[in-house]
């Protein structure tokens, strides 16, 4: 079986926890190059995982024999690191969340149509063994019309589940080489922020609802299917809560990140007429467990629950299995860009209702 041979754009923290790990786990992939900014952390790992090629610049690394990049940069280099990649013919897997605005992914879309190369975006929970088992119940029809929708994600310290205390995590001892300028994404043009480092971090509340509450968005768009209307938004000590209208059911989402409490508190709840479904979703770092999901339906004089047990199947690793399916057999579609766009489009109306 011929390898896959990828090349690794961006060497930080999900880099070094998730996907490197996962890639290497396995045998359909080879990762023949890394290149990041960091050029020390670079060649250590290159040395930990026995990469053959440690580049220094984007254009080295897009200029090697790939079958497809992996960009793991902050987000606001996507629109740059993934256009490139397209520009010089790779297929693409990028972390989420795609871009900085709906219409930075957009951009991400058409070029990787003119390109005829797939992106994938890396929305993890789609690859879930359960949540994919709770999908196929769904299209049977059997539940009746969706009366409501909720998310809550409440993102504590062990979000990635105290894995660096497992896995060394490599960092330089120096900063990284600052940006020239036009590189980085500037974001929706309705926010008034400076575009310095303030702007690219939690410190901007749009970046911390992009980066991880695009991953609720996604989600609730998927099981509901159906595209939400924000209705109402607001804010309080340190939570948002936020009221969807589905297509004439309810929706609501309940999203905090609090350092302060270790814990992982991820549900997503959907209401039908003839059932009710609850999903706890692990920490995403969290290596041997899965979504554990509690079903209640009626069918006739039968009331019936069922649980779909943690499966011990990693979401990441399930995720990279299906990159490495798209390429190999040629799928180059660029679905995974289209849906990107939709989310962002959704935290950049709540983000307006904030304001």
């Amino acid at each position: 079986m011929k390898k896959v041979r990828i090349g690794v754009l961006g060497c930080g923290y999900m880099a070094q926890t998730a996907h490197l790990p996962c890639l290497a786990m396995n045998p359909a992939a080879e990762v023949t190059a890394l290149c990041s900014r960091r050029r020390e952390v670079t060649a250590a790992l290159a040395r930990r995982w026995e990469i053959p090629h440690v580049c220094g610049s984007e254009d080295e690394l897009l200029s090697l024999d790939l079958d497809a990049v992996y960009v793991l940069t902050p987000v606001q280099w996507h629109l740059a690191n993934i256009t490139a990649a397209l520009d010089a013919g790779k297929r693409v897997f990028t972390e989420k969340p795609a871009a900085m605005s709906a219409e930075s992914a957009g951009k991400l879309a058409a070029a990787a149509n003119v390109a005829k190369k797939g992106v994938s975006v890396g929305y993890m929970k789609r690859h879930d063994a359960n949540i994919a088992e709770l999908l196929r119940r769904m299209a049977e029809g059997k539940w009746g019309k969706l009366l409501f929708a909720r998310a809550h994600a409440f993102i504590g310290s062990h979000w990635n589940a105290a894995i660096d205390e497992a896995v060394p995590v490599l960092r330089a001892s120096s900063p990284a080489p600052e940006p020239e300028g036009g590189e980085l994404d500037p974001g929706p043009a309705f926010l008034g922020m400076p575009r310095d480092a303030k702007f690219y971090s939690f410190e901007n509340p749009y970046y911390g609802l992009l980066d991880t509450g695009c991953h609720s968005v996604n989600l609730l768009r998927l099981l509901s299917g159906r595209e939400p209307e924000v209705v109402s938004a607001s804010e309080r000590g340190g939570v948002k809560f936020v009221e969807f209208d589905f297509g004439g059911a309810t929706g609501t989402l309940e999203f905090c990140v609090n350092f302060q409490m270790r814990r992982w508190d991820e549900v997503t709840e959907l209401y039908f007429e003839r059932a009710s479904v609850r999903i706890l979703t692990p920490p995403p770092l969290d290596m041997q467990s899965s979504s554990v999901i509690e079903l209640y339906d009626e069918a006739g004089a039968l009331n019936r629950r069922l649980t779909l047990e943690d499966n011990r199947q990693w979401a990441f690793r399930l995720q990279t299995a299906a990159f490495l399916e798209k390429v190999r057999s040629g799928d180059d579609s660029a679905a995974d860009l289209d849906e990107a766009k939709k989310d962002i489009a959704v935290i950049e109306a709540i983000s307006r209702k904030l304001m």
